[in-house]
C-alpha cells in the first residue's frame, strides 16, 4: 500500500491536505472522496514516502467487489448472523 497526499480546496479557495493509503494514485481520489466536503475540489495527488508511522486521514478505497457486494446475488444469499 502506498500513501498519497491530496490537496483539496473549498469553494472559497481555502486549501487543506489529506493523507490516504491507496494502491494507486487513481484510487487515492476514491479514498479521499468520503473526506471531502460539499464544494471541495481535488487540486493535486502526490505519492508520499511512508514515514513508518502510517498515519492517514481515512481508510483505503473499497475494492470493486466491496462496492458491488450489496447488489450482487451472493450478498442476497448470505445468512444474517442473528
Amino acid at each position: 500500500m502506498k500513501f498519497y497526499e491530496i490537496v483539496v480546496a473549498d469553494a472559497h479557495g481555502a486549501e487543506r491536505k489529506l493523507r490516504v493509503p491507496s494502491p494507486t494514485d487513481a484510487q487515492a481520489a476514491d479514498a479521499a472522496a468520503p473526506l471531502l466536503n460539499s464544494g471541495d475540489s481535488i487540486l493535486s495527488i502526490r505519492e508520499t514516502p511512508d514515514d513508518g508511522l502510517q498515519r492517514t486521514d481515512g481508510p483505503p478505497p473499497k475494492t470493486q467487489a466491496e462496492e458491488l457486494a450489496p447488489t450482487t446475488p451472493g450478498m442476497a444469499a448470505r445468512r444474517d448472523p442473528s
